[in-house]
């Protein structure tokens, strides 16, 4: 399989409901990642993540906000224009676009807008339609592994090489934040040993302030980095697994230590 795009080096910011359905305050959480990401020249895409929210709810939970998760959609929710609004701002700041569907008709919004990469999420790696809706774009895929058994994996893996899709796959902790003796990085290793020709990634949620984890990481092998990204207002709180410009600022620079300590291959 011939790959086309570059996933070496590639860091995910993930803006996820960060932006809080607040138009101008996602356009300053793109304005400033991407000014931090131009000073560090780092190759970067943000991302978003999409959910039809008209069909995604059951019309038999819908408006219901002692679901946690139904709640966080409704209160964050924007509409596709203003998402379309701000996939032109990451690229007029420099970076990469990038989306997680959790809907087929996402997938058909992704393309419209020419978003650059998809991201498959853990909790659809059992979701045949969006799969193969997901393979059929026939963009870069970046898929992520938390939670899943390695049968499970090693089944996305089979299904991705054999629709010929560009493809990466992720190390990644569903704990939210991940305490460090749950990071488990040691599986990155595995990951490489057991897919030689797939590149292997690192997907954060370790409390935002650890920067040891991507030094880690990268000395594992890992190749490209994600971590959720925000910003902390007056108006609005930030996650502790979500980091600020500075601290993302930070982050990279540990990359970049790491590849100076580690030094050439021999």
């Amino acid at each position: 399989m011939t790959k086309r795009f570059n996933f070496k080096d590639l860091f995910i910011y993930d803006m996820a409901n960060n932006h809080q359905g607040d138009f101008e305050h996602a356009l300053n959480i793109i304005n400033q990642f991407g000014s931090v990401s131009r000073e560090k020249n780092a190759k970067v895409a943000l991302k978003f993540q999409f959910r039809q929210l008209d069909t995604f709810i059951h019309p038999d939970f819908k408006g219901r906000d002692d679901i946690k998760f139904i709640k966080r959609f409704n209160s964050t929710r924007m509409e596709m224009k203003q998402f379309d609004e701000l996939t032109k701002s990451v690229k007029e700041n420099g970076m990469l676009t990038m989306c997680t569907p959790f809907d087929e008709e996402s997938v058909d919004v992704i393309c419209e807008m020419d978003i650059d990469i998809i991201k498959v999420a853990s909790c659809s790696a059992a979701d045949l339609p969006l799969l193969k809706k997901v393979a059929n774009a026939r963009k870069p895929v970046v898929v992520s592994t938390g939670g899943l058994r390695q049968e499970q994996i090693d089944w996305l893996v089979s299904f991705f090489e054999a629709e010929q899709v560009d493809f990466a796959v992720m190390h990644c902790t569903a704990i939210y934040p991940t305490p460090d003796n749950k990071l488990n990085l040691n599986y990155i290793q595995s990951l490489k040993s057991r897919y030689p020709d797939v590149p292997i990634g690192y997907s954060t949620h370790e409390n935002q302030d650890n920067f040891n984890a991507i030094m880690m990481a990268t000395a594992f092998g890992a190749t490209l980095f994600e971590r959720h990204v925000g910003l902390k207002t007056d108006k609005y709180e930030l996650n502790d697994y979500s980091s600020v410009p500075e601290q993302v600022a930070s982050w990279l620079d540990a990359y970049q230590h790491a590849l100076e300590m580690a030094g050439p291959k021999q």
